[in-house]
């Protein structure tokens, strides 16, 4: 199968970056189900000085701007403000607007992530060793068009009530 197409030129490569319950569930009432400074610190390792994207709900459901990274936040809403981020239509928009930047991160919410997944080419999963109650669940994808990278396992301790495995994977050729 021949992977599609998101735009023209030199554009970024898009990474995926997901954490996710050993039963799919990523969130619960448009918040994560869980709080993990481990996970928290990983994310911000892997974001840190680069664009982000994510949804409109992903976007309300943080604290605010995150620091010393780039904002793209994706709606349908033409009339929708986040103050501090760039808002656009489409993937594909943010996709032109980090045109010449190495690498685009996809932060979520499950609806991007259907969307990104068939033209990501890294994936950083966090998967969180539990059975969460949600409401949200990371799409289904062919784990078998992934390589594992790496895999490092976080026990749980007194700050992060479950063990996580950090896992990097990249898209087959």
């Amino acid at each position: 199968m021949q992977k599609q197409s998101l735009g023209d030129g030199a554009r970024p490569s898009l990474s995926v970056v997901a954490a996710i319950a050993d039963n799919g569930v990523i969130g619960r009432a448009n918040a994560l189900p869980w709080r993990l400074p481990a996970d928290l610190a990983h994310f911000r390792q892997l974001t840190l000085d680069k664009s982000i994207v994510m949804g409109r709900k992903t976007w309300e459901s943080l604290p605010g701007l995150l620091p010393r990274r780039r904002h793209l936040v994706l709606t349908r809403d033409p009339g929708f403000r986040a103050e501090g981020c760039l808002v656009l239509s489409s993937l594909e928009a943010a996709i032109a607007e980090a045109a010449g930047e190495g690498e685009l991160m996809i932060v979520g919410g499950a609806s991007l992530y259907t969307e990104a997944m068939p033209f990501a080419t890294r994936f950083h999963l966090t998967l969180v060793h539990t059975q969460a109650e949600g409401d949200t669940y990371f799409p289904e994808w062919d784990r078998d068009a992934w390589r594992e990278v790496s895999r490092e396992l976080r026990p749980s301790d007194d700050r992060n009530a479950f063990a996580m495995s950090f896992i990097e994977l990249e898209r087959l050729p």
